[in-house]
């Protein structure tokens, strides 16, 4: 990235896909709940931004897309840590009938991220000089990725609801993963990264179709 434009272009993609959070934080503020929003989704955020960064070490693609890495795991961790904090058991996420990522506390998941990252660079040291571990790498972090929007979409399925859900979040993910997928077409990015962009956007369309099914101010969304 040599130009103005090219470097505005990779600020928007480090700082762009986290907006929407900081609004979902806010919106845990103001309410004092976490009810509404799928715990899942940061964990899926996590776990990729974390295998991502093993993937970009081995590959060495555009520098913008580690940086954009870093930047998800420091907002998917307060916003993690916030949605544990404004949690009810009015929550879904309090009464769903499953121990893993559905602790009380946040100290487990910590644990649990720690352990993942000794164990990603245990296999790292193992593998990292090898380039068929270090396409799949690059597969298993995207591929778990493109999965983002999907838990949010089953919860507003089985809720009939998207109360608790902010529409900024919706909004950040349909502009963002369109305007991804622009940015990785354009930058020659890894194969994987631009089909991670379009199941997300796919995803993203059914989410918007729920906000039109289930919120009777969905018109004042867009």
């Amino acid at each position: 990235m040599n130009n103005l434009p090219d470097h505005l272009l990779g600020i928007s993609m480090v700082i762009g896909p986290v907006l929407g959070y900081f609004d979902q934080i806010i919106k845990f503020q103001k309410t004092k709940s976490s009810a509404g929003f799928s715990l899942d989704t940061s964990g899926i955020l996590l776990v990729s931004s974390i295998i991502r960064i093993f993937f970009w070490i081995g590959k060495r693609f555009d520098i913008i897309l580690l940086y954009q890495s870093i930047m998800m795991i420091i907002a998917q961790t307060w916003l993690l840590h916030e949605c544990i904090k404004y949690r009810f058991p009015s929550s879904s996420i309090y009464n769903r009938k499953r121990w893993f990522w559905n602790w009380h506390t946040f100290t487990p998941y910590m644990i649990c991220l720690a352990t993942l990252i000794v164990l990603s660079s245990g296999s790292f040291f193992w593998g990292g000089n090898q380039n068929w571990y270090i396409e799949i790498l690059g597969y298993l972090a995207l591929g778990i990725e493109c999965t983002v929007p999907m838990p949010q979409a089953w919860q507003n399925y089985q809720n009939r609801s998207v109360v608790g859900f902010s529409s900024m979040v919706l909004i950040t993910w349909f502009i963002g993963d369109a305007f991804k997928t622009f940015y990785y077409t354009y930058t020659k990015a890894p194969l994987q990264f631009i089909l991670c962009g379009i199941i997300q956007l796919c995803v993203d369309s059914i989410i918007v179709f729920q906000y039109m099914t289930y919120n009777n101010k969905a018109t004042h969304l867009f």
